[in-house]
């Protein structure tokens, strides 16, 4: 989190936008180094009985969270960025005269971009990605990020509280 608000007070220090999203199906795009097989049950029609193997990460499996973070870093170096050396979650790129940059954690994505739809449209098209939720930060994180009447940008966990209710 003190990442993120940092990221967070940059992008709003270098006139960045922030957008966050979250990719839906993060998983699915990694492949398992695990060898994992399941026996075909009833809901596999034909298949039922059969020895399958698995070859994507699957929510739960040990090292899908490894795979899928790989997978991604990949991704964020085609498009320029790199690891920061404070915090290898925090990645960045020089574009011009600024610096850009996209906080993960896992899923989750927070992006300070001069121009956030690019490598928006970026991830869905050219790398195929299923992103949810894009649009200028509202809610990130179980965190509301909301403004003041002044334009002061706050994080609050209103939502979050009242979901607790």
């Amino acid at each position: 989190m003190q990442s993120l608000r940092i990221v967070i007070f940059l992008a709003k220090l270098n006139g960045l936008a922030v957008h966050a999203a979250n990719v839906g199906n993060a998983y699915l795009e990694a492949k398992t180094k695990e060898k994992v097989y399941i026996v075909g049950g009833p809901g596999l029609g034909k298949l039922e009985g059969h020895t399958l193997t698995i070859d994507k990460a699957l929510y739960g499996l040990r090292t899908s969270g490894l795979r899928w973070h790989e997978r991604f870093a990949d991704t964020l170096r085609e498009l320029g960025f790199f690891p920061s050396n404070a915090d290898p979650d925090i990645w960045m790129r020089r574009t011009g005269d600024t610096w850009e940059y996209i906080a993960t954690y896992v899923d989750n994505l927070a992006m300070a971009l001069k121009k956030p739809k690019e490598v928006t449209i970026a991830l869905c098209n050219k790398y195929g990605y299923k992103l949810k939720g894009v649009g200028q930060i509202t809610y990130h994180l179980g965190s509301d990020y909301k403004r003041d009447p002044d334009g002061t940008l706050y994080v609050s966990a209103e939502s979050y509280i009242k979901k607790m209710n």
